[in-house]
């Protein structure tokens, strides 16, 4: 018999049951071993009655953040069985109003299933997300970028406002949890404000912002071409997904600015696969990153990594947009520098460069990389 406290102070007294299967084959020699193994066996279970919906609440008292930020997401999943060195699984049915019906039967599932819904961005009016069209915007000046940007703020905080309200009825520590959440949220949109105030009042961050949004245009109508079998002129004119436009805007004054307090703060966003994250803001932010310095004549402005599972085409075509800017007219020179846009791969010391040839970057000493690093590609 287990008793637990829930959450919200209850008590619960459980039976939990706990059933082996024991393999009192005899063992056999080579090359027959095999044939006593049980491999991959199923346990099942039935009860009318219904199996107890348990809430996993190992962590609802931890001191780590990142335990109890799970807990409050998983708060509403509940599970019927637990697999010992293999997984449980379950049948849920509802009944014709929709109410669920008891669990009756539970099992052991060595090759469990679950479907990750996908990801679809709203799409919000009064907010520019075309790619183009921002570009278009940066160049028109400060006036153009306010009325393209300055609501995207405002539509965070309403969405915020909707988040808060889903906190009633919270369990105590579950409820400080998502008050720390909203805090957090409470920061980004200060963030993303002063992105957007930065490019009004920046010629250069706006120059630098109205060039990447050009150079992530052009790469995304040319893989679009291919994909879909147009010219890049024929495919739909090339838009943000409303986290990307949020995630550039709230690290602008970090880019720009290198005494930015901002500079120490750890951005992570996760996605399910193909919500755009890896390829999409990672290139397009850095975009940003490489235009700016080289509007200020700094030179290289940022070193790219990329994990080996990124497409490299994506990061191609990214470069290959930029360098085209720079070189197609003498004013893309002037804005971009005599130095080439580069892409480029370190195989060095545990996949990085190594000590020599970071060295040898600080100090631009850029013929001795190739004999730092035989590695280099």
């Amino acid at each position: 018999m287990l008793r637990q406290k829930t959450p919200e102070g209850a008590e619960e007294r459980l039976r939990v049951i706990t059933v082996f299967l024991v393999n009192r084959r005899r063992s056999t020699k080579a090359p027959y071993k095999d044939v006593a193994y049980a491999f991959q066996t199923r346990i099942e279970l039935e009860c009318a009655d219904g199996f107890y919906p348990r809430s996993d609440l190992s962590t609802y008292q931890s001191d780590d953040f990142e335990l109890r930020l799970g807990d409050l997401h998983y708060r509403d999943v509940r599970e019927y069985a637990v697999g010992r060195n293999t997984s449980a699984g379950w049948q849920e049915r509802r009944d014709a109003t929709n109410d669920p019906l008891p669990v009756t039967r539970v099992w052991t599932d060595f090759l469990p299933q679950q479907e990750v819904e996908r990801v679809v961005p709203a799409r919000s009016d009064g907010v520019e997300f075309g790619m183009e069209a921002l570009a278009r915007a940066a160049v028109s000046g400060a006036e153009a970028v306010s009325a393209a940007l300055d609501s995207l703020p405002e539509l965070y905080a309403e969405w915020r406002r909707g988040q808060e309200g889903m906190m009633t009825g919270l369990a105590p520590r579950r409820l400080k949890t998502g008050q720390a959440l909203l805090e957090n949220v409470d920061t980004a949109g200060s963030r993303i404000r002063d992105g957007i105030d930065l490019l009004k009042r920046d010629t250069v961050a706006r120059e630098a912002f109205g060039l990447m949004n050009t150079a992530m245009a052009m790469a995304n109508r040319r893989r679009e071409a291919v994909i879909q079998k147009k010219l890049p002129g024929d495919v739909d004119p090339p838009t943000w997904r409303p986290f990307q436009l949020a995630f550039v805007l709230l690290n602008l004054v970090g880019v720009t600015d290198r005494n930015s307090g901002e500079r120490e703060i750890v951005d992570l966003l996760f996605f399910p696969t193909g919500g755009g994250k890896s390829v999409s803001w990672t290139c397009r932010l850095c975009d940003c990153a490489e235009a700016a310095p080289r509007i200020w004549r700094a030179g290289c402005g940022h070193q790219r990594h990329y994990a080996l599972h990124v497409t490299p085409a994506h990061a191609a075509g990214l470069v290959c947009a930029l360098e085209f800017l720079r070189t197609h007219d003498d004013n893309g020179r002037k804005t971009l520098g005599e130095w080439p846009i580069e892409i480029g791969l370190w195989v060095g010391g545990a996949a990085s460069p190594n000590n020599p040839a970071a060295k040898f970057f600080r100090q631009g000493r850029r013929d001795d990389l190739a004999e730092a690093v035989p590695e280099q590609t």
